[in-house]
C-alpha cells in the first residue's frame, strides 16, 4: 500500500466523482480507477460503490476511510516537524480565510509573512465559515481565520481576536441615516438584502431577528461586496458584521440594538501539531489586526 494510494482513495471518497478526483489531483482518470481498484484488491474487499463516474463509499470504505485520513495526518504532522527543523527555510502552509477577513486583515499580515519567510508557499483559501471548520477537521488546513460558532469548541480551538458587532447599513439619506443605533423592531418596515444561506452568519442573524424581519427579505447574494454596492445605491437595507463593512460615501452604517456580536478567531485543528510556520502566521495576523479592532478586544 502506498502513500499516494491513501490520497487518491479520499479524494474520490471526498469528491465522490472519479473525473473530478482526478482532474483535482492532476492525473488522468484511467490512472485514478487503477489505483483504486489496486488498492480494493490489496484490502480485499471493495471500498466503493459505482455508477458510471460517480463512486459512493460502501461500509467497507466508510470504515477504512477514518483510518486512512489518521495516518494521512499523521504523516503530514511528521513533516511539518521536520520543517521546523529547518528553520522555515522551506515549506508549505494552508490557511483558510473567510472573505470578510481576507479583504480587512490578511494583506498586511501576508506581506509580512511573505518577507521574512521567502521559502515558505502559502496557500489562502477564501472558503465560507462551514468549509473552513470541515477543511479543519478533514486535515486540509493548517489554520483557519473566522469567527467562533457553536461546533467551534466542540472540534476546534479557538484563540479569540476581537468582537464586531452586526451593523445595519442604509443609503445616506435613508430616513434611518442619521440615528445612533437602531433596535430589534425598527427592521419589520424595512426591505432588506442578505447573505445566502451558505454562510454562518445569515444563520446567526435569523436565530437572533428571524420574528423582525420575517417576509423583508428581498434579495439574496453571496458577494457582500456587491450587497453593500447596492444598499448604496438604492432603498434597500443590508445587515453586516462591522469588520466587512465598505467605506462607501453613500453608505451608513448604524448599530444595532441590543447589540449582536461575533467573535474573531483563530482556528487551529485539535489534536494535531501546530508547524512553526503556522505559528509565525498567527503572530503576524495579530501584529496586523487594525487598532480599531485591538481596541474593540480590550473593551
Amino acid at each position: 500500500m502506498e502513500i499516494r494510494q491513501l490520497r487518491y482513495f479520499l479524494e474520490a471518497a471526498n469528491r465522490e466523482h472519479v473525473t473530478q478526483a482526478a482532474h483535482a489531483l492532476h492525473i488522468t482518470q484511467s490512472t485514478l480507477s487503477h489505483q483504486l481498484r489496486q488498492l480494493e484488491a490489496e484490502l480485499g474487499t471493495p471500498l466503493f460503490d459505482r455508477v458510471g463516474r460517480q463512486v459512493r463509499l460502501t461500509e467497507a470504505g466508510r470504515l477504512f476511510s477514518r483510518f486512512a485520513l489518521r495516518a494521512l495526518r499523521d504523516l503530514e504532522d511528521g513533516q511539518l516537524a521536520l520543517q521546523s527543523l529547518n528553520n522555515l527555510q522551506r515549506g508549505e502552509l494552508r490557511v483558510g480565510v473567510i472573505t470578510t477577513y481576507t479583504n480587512s486583515l490578511l494583506p498586511r499580515a501576508i506581506a509580512s509573512f511573505a518577507m521574512r519567510y521567502p521559502g515558505i508557499h502559502l496557500h489562502i483559501e477564501d472558503l465560507p465559515m462551514a468549509q473552513i471548520e470541515q477543511r479543519l477537521q478533514d486535515g486540509l488546513l493548517d489554520l483557519g481565520l473566522g469567527f467562533t460558532t457553536p461546533d467551534t469548541d466542540e472540534h476546534l480551538d479557538s484563540d479569540p481576536l476581537f468582537s464586531e458587532r452586526l451593523m445595519l447599513l442604509v443609503k445616506n439619506d435613508h430616513p434611518l441615516a442619521d440615528r445612533k443605533s437602531v433596535g430589534k423592531k425598527d427592521l419589520a418596515a424595512l426591505d432588506i438584502a442578505l447573505q445566502s444561506r451558505l454562510y454562518v452568519s445569515r444563520h446567526l442573524i435569523e436565530r437572533h431577528l428571524s420574528v423582525h424581519i420575517q417576509g423583508r427579505v428581498r434579495i439574496e447574494l453571496d458577494s457582500i461586496q456587491a450587497m453593500q454596492a447596492i444598499v448604496a445605491n438604492s432603498h434597500l437595507a443590508c445587515m453586516v458584521f462591522e469588520g466587512a463593512v465598505l467605506s462607501l460615501p453613500t453608505m451608513r452604517a448604524i448599530p444595532i440594538a441590543p447589540h449582536l456580536k461575533r467573535t474573531a478567531a483563530l482556528l487551529w485543528p485539535r489534536d494535531r501539531y501546530r508547524s512553526e510556520a503556522a505559528k509565525e502566521f498567527a503572530l503576524a495576523v495579530k501584529a496586523h489586526l487594525p487598532v480599531k479592532r485591538s481596541d474593540a478586544a480590550a473593551r
